[in-house]
């Protein structure tokens, strides 16, 4: 399952603009246009492992209680086979904001980690945070790169290096929202097609039940707003949620615009005030650290925001007397950038042969992949028919920690409890997705590296508390937002971001 990650995702962002020199100077800096790489498979991997290593990997999550005890039983194997061992660090959701990007910029040695769209790939690649792997990944990681999709490739070049290994998965770039299901029976809703009609839902829940303490699971990494332009038909520029700047491609060519500027922008600024308003969630909003997801599964919600993998997290979790079900609410469907989960080799990482060996040991022996991903079969998970499974115990192991990454289209299994439909609700989503060139645009705020800071200042002391209509006076505070949005360069930043989209868009659009 793919866990709620985006906690503190907003000040992450934030955070990265502050690694200016993070152990590396291979990133060339300039705009990201058609890109090519230059890895080729099949080439014949190397296989010096006389020396023992001790490698060091870094994943975002919890620390399953139990994952000493299966890293063990993995590294008798990587021993043995590769003549190393893994020692697997965790960063918590919480601490994010601050020990991400910390870890590429204090020139810690460490030799893989977790990387993705949502945690500013690009941004990190382009300052020299990663190796480059276009002539690693060849030698070490033969097998596995056969299964690797061009396209995921394509995705993780920037200025002509391949700075990460994206996972062979794809996913969806559908949010939608889960919600009880027993609450939708008790208050006459068939199902939910936007984000109006699930707002509507909450007003029912929300004038006859009093038990929901924050009704539509809002705490500081809700995605209600990004959610709601998106809906809309734009596209945000960074890639994913909690952004600023968003492509408006409604007249045909794409046109670069921020949040408050969007015509709608307002419309939806009154919609928040009057759900703030009717309670739909606490004043308290903006210092609530738990995710949707917890929320949800702690029953103090009625339904939250999530992509589909979450509503199958949320559907095996939540008790089954509330009949959880998921719903798309984004009518323009595509599939995500490979690149939103993805591993990447820190520049400062002394074994990057070793660790790729071990890598690709991970995606192409069942084996391996399977104690990081799911635990010791018998005692933490049990095999199930038709590739599904069963975790035995969650609050000793629970499946999938961190270990996106490195997902795997061969090898991942269904939850064994997920819904009885969930092949079917894969399947239309599959077709309802359109292509969308700009998954593959990685933008660089490196020209405009202070007006961006300065933006994202600017929308985290204005627009924060604006979004989620802690406001007595809408147009009031929206003028402001413009105003000090002005101020701070946001024309310098459009200016900027709008030559980089043109440029992609003139390469890539054929």
């Amino acid at each position: 399952m793919k866990k709620l990650r985006k906690s503190a995702a907003l000040l992450l962002a934030a955070g990265m603009l502050t690694l200016t020199a993070c152990g590396g100077n291979h990133a060339e800096t300039g705009n990201t246009g058609e890109q090519t790489t230059s890895v080729k498979n099949g080439e014949t991997k190397g296989s010096d492992i006389g020396e023992r290593v001790d490698l060091v990997m870094y994943l975002l999550g919890p620390r399953p209680a139990r994952y000493d005890t299966v890293l063990e039983k993995f590294n008798e194997l990587a021993l043995k086979d590769l003549n190393c061992t893994l020692t697997v660090n965790f960063i918590e959701y919480g601490d994010m904001a601050t020990k991400y990007p910390l870890i590429f910029s204090s020139g810690e040695e460490f030799d893989l980690a977790y990387g993705g769209t949502w945690v500013n790939f690009a941004n990190l690649a382009q300052k020299g945070a990663f190796m480059p792997l276009e002539d690693l990944l060849p030698k070490y990681c033969a097998e596995s790169l056969k299964l690797e999709p061009e396209e995921a490739l394509a995705q993780a070049t920037i200025n002509g290096h391949l700075y990460a290994y994206p996972t062979n998965f794809y996913t969806y770039s559908a949010y939608g929202v889960t919600v009880r299901g027993d609450m939708m029976e008790k208050y006459g809703f068939d199902e939910i097609k936007d984000i109006d009609q699930y707002m509507e839902y909450l007003e029912a829940v929300n004038a006859g039940e009093t038990q929901f303490s924050n009704l539509a699971a809002i705490g500081q990494d809700h995605v209600l707003t990004d959610i709601y332009i998106e809906s809309k038909g734009l596209y945000p520029v960074n890639g994913g949620q909690y952004g600023i700047y968003y492509i408006d491609s409604s007249n045909g060519s794409p046109k670069v615009i921020a949040a408050h500027e969007w015509e709608g922008y307002e419309e939806y600024l009154n919609k928040a005030k009057q759900w703030s308003d009717e309670g739909l969630w606490p004043k308290s909003a903006l210092s609530i650290k738990d995710t949707s997801t917890d929320m949800v599964q702690a029953g103090v919600a009625a339904g939250g925001f999530g992509n589909f993998d979450q509503g199958v997290s949320n559907y095996q979790i939540c008790d089954p007397s509330w009949k959880v079900r998921w719903y798309n609410v984004q009518p323009n469907v595509n599939h995500l950038a490979y690149t939103q989960d993805c591993m990447v080799v820190p520049s400062s990482s002394r074994h990057p042969e070793r660790a790729l060996m071990l890598l690709d040991k991970i995606r192409t022996d069942e084996t391996y992949y399977d104690l990081l991903t799911y635990g010791i079969e018998g005692e933490d998970y049990r095999r199930e028919e038709n590739n599904r499974y069963t975790p035995l115990d969650t609050a000793m192991f629970l499946p999938e920690p961190g270990t996106w990454g490195f997902r795997s289209q061969q090898f991942y299994l269904v939850p064994a409890n997920a819904p009885d439909d969930y092949a079917e609700q894969k399947q239309a989503l599959e077709d309802i997705t359109v292509e969308n060139i700009f998954r593959n645009f990685n933008m660089d705020t490196d020209p405009v590296k202070s007006e961006y800071a300065a933006m994202q200042n600017v929308y985290s002391q204005y627009n924060a508390p604006l979004r989620l209509g802690m406001t007595t006076d809408v147009q009031k505070d929206l003028a402001q937002l413009a105003e000090k949005a002005k101020a701070a360069g946001n024309d310098k930043v459009k200016a900027e971001l709008q030559r980089q989209v043109d440029e992609f868009y003139a390469a890539n659009n054929k």
